[in-house]
């Protein structure tokens, strides 16, 4: 038996689950998540992921980390390779990627995103509904792209960084690992790693200092 398994099952991780059951690829969708709320969520089981290995044969398994937080994607998947899953990458067939580029291991590409010619996407990473990635663009491991974020030619993306959705990069710009570009932005200036930038044009807010982008209230 070939099952998805979709590990988170919050906004995003539904909206991969109404995907997969599109693209009808898996003879069976389930979420994992060890922090359970409900068993059955929009039609789908939920598990642990130690009730995951238990239930079914290991080699079966094919897992996508839906989380939109960088540092969490990183922390799933390095889980999953320590104990040896297979995790793979998830792509809608509405988007576009030129055959000069490349995207890594365990990436989602959602619906409508565009990857133009001589791009390379980390492992890891979300790009997310509608985004265009311009040409020659170098997007690091970890990274979520949001949605409808215009990335211009010859961009460097570091790894674990955020785009915020409706943000737009100038071309040219290199932005540093870890840091986070908040929604609407408009970055026309480089950005150093650890930081978290807003506006338009963006400008310098805080450092970010514990690596997250979705902070508790």
């Amino acid at each position: 038996m070939n099952i998805l398994c979709i590990y988170g099952c919050g906004g995003m991780g539904r909206e991969i689950a109404d995907l997969a059951h599109r693209m009808d690829c898996w003879q069976k969708n389930i979420f994992v998540d060890d922090n359970i709320t409900n068993r059955i969520i929009d039609e789908v089981e939920v598990y642990r992921l130690k009730e995951a290995l238990e239930c079914f044969d290991k080699d079966d398994l094919e897992f996508i980390v839906s989380t939109g937080e960088p540092t969490s994607r990183k922390m799933i998947y390095n889980r999953l390779a320590e104990l040896k899953l297979n995790y793979i990458s998830f792509m809608d067939s509405g988007f576009i990627l030129s055959r000069f580029s490349s995207i890594s291991k365990g990436t989602i590409v959602h619906t409508g995103a565009i990857i133009t010619c001589n791009v390379h996407v980390g492992q890891g990473c979300l790009i997310n509904k509608h985004a265009v990635i311009g040409h020659d663009v170098t997007i690091g491991d970890y990274c979520v792209i949001s949605p409808n974020v215009s990335v211009g030619g010859n961009v460097s993306i570091g790894s674990s960084c955020y785009i915020g959705s409706g943000a737009t990069i100038r071309n040219g710009i290199n932005i540093g690992e870890n840091s986070i570009i908040g929604m609407g932005s408009v970055v026309l200036k480089d950005v150093y790693p650890n930081s978290v930038m807003v506006g338009n044009p963006a400008k310098f807010l805080r450092e970010n200092v514990d690596n997250k982008v979705f902070r508790a209230e």
